[in-house]
């Protein structure tokens, strides 16, 4: 049923790859050295007798891949991107075309049990927070193996970015899509992990930006997120009057512009149980 919704929201994956920011390269260094990646080494060594392996999940139009391919463009590490739409996928390939993409769900990842030492999901685990998609990770991780996760969301101690925050939580819970800020997260997640992996620790600490020339180029932005754009024209409609009233407010009627989108980037990580 998710990924139905995200077939219909994300058909236009170019749309997507032109409104949505990158990642701040300080924040995927410090992710990825959480999950037990020394990025300042020479070298980054497996157990195994191959080279230290990094399943991306839910790649997208390859946002977070190529900054992390970036930091580790040095490092003895194969980087294996997964994505379940093919729109996304497509998109991957003109982007990133040095690098294959496996179109697949994160519930079934056609890769060998303990193959992976790290899997991480950039702006995409509240596509798949259940308890098929933990197994499936948890199957392909290798023992100790470190689970990522990181998302960029709205920074609500800017006032406006709380109140469209706000706005965007009622339509998240209304597509059963649960994401960090929201109390809940920390209940469900820890539920759907329980004898998989150990409990969620966390970093909320770096903040990001995308600059943006005017309200109408945030609106367009916005309008990107997938309760927006897969919903009904209704919904679409109404969001585009409350967003224009939210920009008048805040900035019209000041006479100030809207010169950027403020985010936190939220940080997760755990480790596989055996």
């Amino acid at each position: 049923m998710a990924y139905d919704f995200a077939r219909i929201a994300f058909a236009s994956a170019e749309n997507y790859e032109n409104v949505r920011s990158g990642y701040p390269e300080e924040a995927v260094k410090y992710f990825l050295h959480r999950l037990g990646i020394k990025v300042n080494d020479r070298a980054v060594s497996s157990k195994e007798a191959r080279p230290f392996t990094i399943l991306e999940v839910g790649s997208g139009t390859g946002k977070f891949t190529r900054v992390m391919v970036k930091v580790l463009s040095d490092k003895n590490v194969r980087v294996i991107a997964s994505e379940p739409l093919e729109s996304m996928c497509e998109q991957f390939k003109v982007m990133v075309p040095r690098m294959d993409i496996i179109q697949c769900a994160a519930e079934c990842i056609p890769l060998p049990d303990a193959s992976v030492d790290v899997v991480v999901a950039a702006q995409s685990f509240h596509w798949f927070t259940n308890r098929a998609a933990l197994e499936e990770i948890h199957r392909v991780l290798v023992p100790n193996g470190a689970f990522g996760t990181l998302w960029k969301l709205l920074d609500l101690s800017i006032p406006w970015a709380k109140q469209l925050g706000h706005h965007l939580d009622v339509l998240d819970k209304e597509s059963s899509l649960v994401f960090p800020h929201q109390e809940e997260w920390k209940e469900v997640v820890g539920m759907l992990v329980k004898s998989l992996f150990s409990f969620p620790q966390e970093y909320i600490g770096f903040e990001h930006s995308l600059e943006v020339s005017s309200c109408n180029q945030a609106y367009q932005h916005f309008a990107s997120y997938s309760v927006i754009a897969g919903n009904s024209e209704i919904k679409k409609k109404a969001f585009k009057e409350f967003f224009d009233e939210l920009m008048k407010m805040h900035f019209k009627e000041k006479g100030n512009p809207c010169t950027k989108i403020p985010f936190t980037i939220y940080m997760y990580w755990f480790h596989k149980e055996v």
